[in-house]
């Protein structure tokens, strides 16, 4: 049944051996719900809707852009939680889209299910929606099914990222079983552009990790995404600013008015300083998210 008032949900039970007894543990339920609608010149909340462990929050910016933040108050992700959330940005908007800070998913139980997070977009003619969260940490034995989906117009632009840290480097935990699946779908006037699965499934992910095909032994893989009118146009500039970074983890390509950046680090801070002086060349002068910033 569901807790009262904190959006918590008693899941599966665990036997305590000292008495014999059942105990539940809680498992989390959220959901977050904003649209955004041009006003006076800049970009205002129309709707906005939150609930159980999911908080946004809008930092004051002197740009015309509109930044939320998302807040989990749960403190990370455990096996069976449940996370919804939907974006719906009017014709000529802009929104950037952060998080409070990086996402850690919990070691699951033997038994539990996967946590499950599903975001929908929707982006109209002209607008710009830009989802620039912190990373993922992903703790050995951790179950997660995470999909987002797109719907944007022809003129629309939309920019996607997504840092993934495979275990704890600085506590040095070693990875032995992950059970993930990470999922965009990108769909521009009614027809897909892209799905893009992140999937690692193994009982021996270090070793999987290790090969050169895989990750060369790097505990970080990153992934950006631009689908936009210019994107292609962008190509060129991107790969002269990898150049200048000096970073030869990471490589790009682009068609059909989409650029795809990937790559790999030997950890968070490599993956995050790389993309940090990347992204200019994806989103020109545009300040980063404030809580990039703290």
């Amino acid at each position: 049944m569901e807790a009262e008032g904190g959006g918590f949900m008693v899941g599966a039970g665990v036997r305590d051996g000292s008495i014999g007894t059942v105990t539940t543990l809680q498992r989390a339920r959220g959901h977050f719900r904003l649209a955004v609608r041009p006003r006076d010149g800049r970009v205002g909340v129309a709707d906005l809707e939150q609930g159980g462990c999911c908080r946004l929050l809008f930092p004051k910016r002197a740009q015309a852009a509109l930044e939320a933040v998302t807040v989990n108050i749960s403190g990370g992700i455990a096996a069976g939680d449940r996370i919804a959330g939907a974006l719906d940005c009017a014709p000529e908007t802009d929104l950037l889209v952060t998080s409070q800070a990086a996402e850690r998913i919990y070691r699951a139980r033997a038994g539990d299910g996967p946590a499950e997070i599903d975001v929908s977009c929707r982006i109209g003619a002209g607008a710009r929606l830009e989802w620039l969260p912190h990373g993922t940490i992903f703790f050995d034995g951790c179950r997660l099914r995470r999909h987002m989906r797109v719907e944007m117009a022809a003129s629309s632009s939309f920019l996607f990222l997504e840092c993934r840290m495979f275990g704890r480097i600085g506590s040095g935990e070693t990875l032995h079983r992950l059970d993930v699946r990470d999922r965009l779908s990108v769909r521009r006037e009614g027809r897909a552009v892209l799905e893009d699965m992140f999937r690692l499934e193994s009982t021996d992910v270090s070793a999987l990790l290790a090969n050169r095909a895989v990750a060369a032994g790097q505990a970080g893989v990153a992934t950006l995404v631009l689908v936009s009118a210019d994107a292609e146009g962008r190509l060129d500039r991107v790969r002269d600013r990898l150049g200048e970074i000096g970073d030869g983890g990471f490589a790009c390509s682009a068609w059909n008015g989409m650029l795809v950046v990937r790559g790999v680090s030997s950890g968070g801070r490599g993956l995050e300083d790389t993309v940090q002086r990347l992204l200019p060349a994806l989103r020109d002068a545009r300040p980063v998210p404030a809580t990039w910033r703290s």
